[in-house]
Parts: C-alpha cells; structure tokens; sequence
C-alpha cells in the first residue's frame, strides 16, 4: 500500500463514483477501478460496493476512508514542513550578538525575520567576540553578530551588513560634559577607559586605529569585558570611553555622551555577520540573506 493507492481508494469514497474520481484525479476509469480492486485484495476487505446504480462505501470501507484521509493530511503536512525546512522557514538558529548591538540592530532584524520565518525557533545570546567564535567554532551557535575584524578567522565568513556610529562617554562633573559634541583629536591628553582587547579586538581596533588617525595613541587606564562595566568606571570618574552610539539608552546615572567628530564627519564602525560556510542550515543562509536586504 502507498500513498497513491490512498488517494484513489479516497477519491472514489468521496465521489461515490469512478468516473468522477478518474475526471478529479486526471486518469481514465478502468485503471483506477483495478487499483482499488487491488488495495481490497491487500487488505483482505470489501469497501466498496459496485452496482450500475453506483458506488456505496461499505462500513469496513468508511472506516478506511476516515484513516486514509487522515492519513494523507499527516503526509501533506510532513512534505510542506520538509518543504519550509529546506527554505530555512521551519527548525533552529542561534544567534549570538555583541551586547550593544542587542539595543537597536538585534531586535530590528528579529522583527524582520520573524516576520518572514515565524516558525522558525531562535535561541539568543549576548556574548563577547570571542565567546561567540568559541560557540561558532563548536557548533553551538549558528550566527555571530560581531564587530570585524576578526583574528584567525580563516574557517569563517564575515559578512558587513550594519554601520554604527561611536559617542563619547564622559562624567558629567567633566569639562566637557556640557557639550554636543566634540573633536577626536581633542581628547589626545584625556585618560581613556577600554574594552579588553582578548574579548573584543575588533571594537577595541576600530577605537584605536580612530584615535591614530586623529593624531595621537589613547592612553587606557582601565579596561573591563562589559560595555556597562565601562560606563559604570567612566561615571566614576576613572576616564572617558568611546563607545556605540546604541549605549546612549543605558541609563548610567552621572554619564553624560557626546558626539565624536573627524572634521565633520562621525566616527563609523561596522557590525558583521560571522559564520562558517561549511555550516548547512537552511535558516541561517535565510538570516544572513534577510540582514543583507535590510542593510540595503
């Protein structure tokens, strides 16, 4: 028994007629008639009763009508689940993201893909740079949302999709707590406070490659693994940090942000999509085609 001979068997059951199933299945008559025959011999069962008055369903035969319907529903549904699977609209992703692009970038591309893959499942984590290349590496996560560049990435690929923007943490008791705004190469005496450079050297590289191009080597004096850390040390007192533009809604009391100018223009960083092309899951290569098409 296969699943054509069940949507015979049930074309007729409906119809109550071979000729109306043939005409519904698009097959001539004595051939379906001969596969029905063959599916009572099977089953050791009468379920239709013929007549030149027409067809009746026997009891053993409305019986099998009812599994046999439910039957091919449950395989109609395993081959579209299969189907969504394949296009990366059905199973798991993970997600990992650098903590600040869980403020604005993150929840804008979940909004974005849910939208388009409701019924695929996320598992979300914040994490450093390099606990998301860990989880990569590992397979415990699918998809980084990272700040490139990346060391000894070579197994991965890192995709641009976001640009961000760097404000200027200070403590609002400092001088130039009651600006807008402010020239970077003006900040070549101020005392920094920074990211750890094992846990995020790419955000930590754009910071200084920024400050060198501005003319000077910013002087760390403290460094933490939690951008929140870092504004809890600037409200302190301990220095000034640049930090993304996204930080401004984390309400640290005593921190005042400015904006950060090269000339006119603001002080950009990008936000990378990391993952290893070896990695066949359908949902990720749909993520990472959804983020492109925002970004565009």
């Amino acid at each position: 028994m296969d699943l054509r001979q069940l949507r015979q068997f049930v074309a007729v059951a409906e119809e109550r007629s071979f000729r109306r199933a043939a005409e519904r299945l698009h097959v001539s008559q004595p051939p379906l008639s001969v596969a029905v025959q063959r599916l009572e011999a099977s089953l050791g069962v009468t379920l239709l009763d013929r007549s030149r008055h027409g067809v009746r369903v026997t009891a053993a035969g409305e019986a099998f009508l009812r599994e046999a319907q439910r039957t091919l529903h449950h395989a109609q549904v395993s081959m579209d689940v299969a189907r969504r699977a394949a296009a990366g609209k059905f199973g798991t992703l993970g997600l990992s993201f650098v903590p600040s692009a869980g403020l604005e970038v993150v929840p804008r591309l979940l909004r974005a893909f849910r939208r388009d893959y409701p019924d695929v499942k996320l598992v979300l984590h914040g994490a450093t740079t390099s606990q998301q290349m860990e989880a990569l590496v590992s397979g415990s996560t699918d998809l980084g949302v990272v700040v490139p560049p990346l060391y000894d990435a070579q197994d991965f690929r890192v995709e641009s999709f976001a640009e961000q923007e760097l404000v200027l943490a200070v403590p609002q008791d400092h001088p130039l707590g009651g600006q807008k705004r402010v020239q970077l190469a003006s900040l070549a005496a101020e005392s920094f406070v920074g990211f750890t450079f094992q846990e995020g050297p790419g955000f930590e590289s754009v910071v200084v490659a920024a400050c060198r191009e501005s003319g000077f080597i910013p002087n760390f004096v403290q460094v933490a693994s939690q951008m929140q850390t870092i504004l809890a040390l600037v409200a302190s007192g301990l220095g000034v940090a640049l930090v993304p533009q996204a930080m401004r809604s984390v309400q640290i009391g005593q921190v005042a942000y400015l904006q950060v100018r090269r000339g006119r223009a603001p002080v950009r960083y990008q936000l990378g999509l990391a993952y290893r092309p070896s990695n066949d899951n359908p949902a990720l290569h749909a993520f990472v085609a959804m983020a492109q098409r925002l970004a565009r």
